[in-house]
């Protein structure tokens, strides 16, 4: 018979090495994330945040929109200038390699912590947490990349870990919450997601729990402290007012992609349904969620449904209920079914075994992070994604003069030409408003009136897509080619002298005769 105090060593050793080995699953499914997260500049509104920043480090806050010819309908909200100047910063430091890394590294982050947030009392194993997390890893391949979002989705993350300890009694960190709130606000419009899930933890934590795990009080306390924090930007109290605009404008939900439902046409969609149905599925058959987990995930999704930005705060709280609801059935339903789990239950890899593993997939991720994250990685991308020679050849060629284009490359022109007014519209139709957006889909839709559009504002210069409709539009008008870049498939294209006669023949690409840019 095994002496008491002997039985309190081996136990004491068995968490240990249970301990060692949840570390070493997290750290594995942490390697897999960063190589899903870190991401080029995939999304095209980098660029003109990338302008503000830099516009901000030189001269301040602009008072009014600094980039478009068109008149902006509403006040210019600078609500993000932290962001924009930290990317600058990064961008000058270290490249767009830099930025993509650290950007990565906060997504990683998110997910890490996301999963620490699971209840200490519900022992969810390892493989568990790993698992979660690189289905969420999966679903963020597609959300995260170089954007203030992914500050959002880390933020969440902080909020979550932060009432996960409140109610197992850890008060302390609650404190934090505040400075939280008083950066994440200059940097994301998400941080009211994180005041709107503090507030769900202080009506829906049950009174037992909250009784026993901290101060109801203090949480109520905190939340006004946040709340009081986040006016503490350049819009002042008007930040909620400005949340809600841009949640509720027509004109904004219409025409910002991040502001659009998910396209489950898109397989990133489809990963994203599937984990909606496989949490659904676990909370059904494991017993279902508590009142918090439940509210705040189904308001979460609606919002995600809502708007496709989102979708990374979902997943983001989804990781710990996958955790905790997949390992709870797979205890009620499958593990007694198991031959000889009983046998197997408490072994863990040797720990010289779990080392090895763990450099050797940190060998591999470096070997493919690093070659991506170079600086000719990041110029090759560019100038394949976004209209790079194009634009050399119009600023070189057609100083200063207005040009068309994409909503989409609108950003990246704004950072190409960030002086002058040159560019027509970009992703910030919040401030253009609704007439404004009306005049580029007038064009980029061919309504009638299109052509009296482009004359009325004096645009006489294109850069688009040699695919786009408007590109044969225009040729059909008589507009001709100036130059050809191949790399990303781009034109150029200028307006013809009054009485030029429309050409006889389509467009054709490349265009016979005409220079690369």
């Amino acid at each position: 018979m095994k002496q008491p105090g002997l039985l309190v060593i081996a136990g004491a050793e068995q968490e240990r090495r249970a301990t060692a080995s949840r570390i070493a699953w997290i750290a594995a499914a942490a390697i897999v994330v960063l190589l899903l997260t870190v991401q080029p500049f995939t999304n095209t509104d980098v660029w003109w945040h990338l302008a503000l920043g830099r516009l901000i480090t030189t001269s301040g806050i602009p008072a009014h929109e600094p980039f478009s010819f068109i008149p902006a309908a509403h006040a210019w909200v600078g609500q993000q200038w932290l962001y924009e100047v930290t990317l600058a910063g990064l961008v000058g430091a270290g490249g767009a390699g830099l930025a993509s890394l650290v950007m990565g590294l906060a997504a990683v982050a998110a997910v890490v912590l996301a999963a620490l947030s699971v209840p200490r009392s519900a022992r969810v194993s390892g493989p568990w947490l790993a698992i979660s997390m690189v289905v969420t890893g999966l679903v963020l391949n597609s959300v995260a990349g170089v954007t203030s979002g992914v500050i959002s989705m880390l933020g969440v993350a902080i909020v979550l870990f932060v009432i996960s300890r409140w109610r197992e009694g850890r008060t302390a960190a609650v404190w934090g919450l505040p400075p939280l709130f008083l950066l994440w606000a200059n940097i994301d419009a998400g941080f009211a997601a994180g005041l709107l899930i503090l507030l769900a933890a202080l009506l829906l934590v049950r009174p037992h729990a909250a009784s026993r795990s901290g101060n109801r009080r203090q949480l109520g306390i905190v939340l006004v402290l946040s709340a009081i924090a986040a006016l503490a930007n350049p819009v002042g109290p008007g930040i909620y007012a400005s949340v809600l605009a841009g949640l509720f404008d027509p004109g904004v939900a219409q025409s910002l992609a991040g502001f659009g439902s998910p396209n489950f046409h898109d397989w990133w969609a489809r990963l994203f349904e599937g984990e909606v149905v496989l949490v659904i599925v676990l909370w059904t058959v494991s017993g279902g969620p508590d009142r918090f987990s439940a509210i705040t995930g189904f308001g979460l999704l609606i919002a995600a449904l809502f708007a496709q930005e989102n979708v990374g705060l979902f997943a983001v709280f989804v990781t710990a209920q996958l955790a905790v609801h997949g390992s709870r059935a797979w205890a009620l339903h499958v593990a007694p079914r198991v031959a000889r789990e009983s046998q197997t239950a408490g072994r863990h890899l040797h720990p010289v075994a779990t080392s090895a593993i763990l450099l050797a997939m940190a060998a591999a991720m470096a070997a493919f992070l690093v070659p991506r994250l170079s600086a000719s990685a990041a110029a090759s991308y560019q100038a394949a994604t976004y209209p790079e020679a194009a634009a050399t050849y119009a600023g070189a060629t057609f100083p200063g003069q207005r040009i068309y284009t994409l909503d989409s490359w609108g950003g990246y022109l704004a950072y190409r030409f960030p002086a002058g007014r040159v560019v027509f519209l970009y992703d910030e139709p919040a401030v253009f408003g609704n007439d404004a957006l009306q005049l580029y889909d007038d064009i980029d839709q061919l309504d009638p009136n299109w052509v009296h559009v482009l004359t009325g504002e004096g645009i006489h210069h294109a850069i688009l897509p040699s695919n786009a409709r408007e590109a044969a539009a225009l040729h059909v008008l008589g507009w001709t080619v100036n130059c050809y870049d191949p790399v990303s498939s781009t034109l150029v294209m200028s307006s013809p002298p009054s009485g030029t006669p429309a050409p006889l023949s389509g467009l054709s690409i490349p265009p016979p005769g005409v220079p690369d840019c």
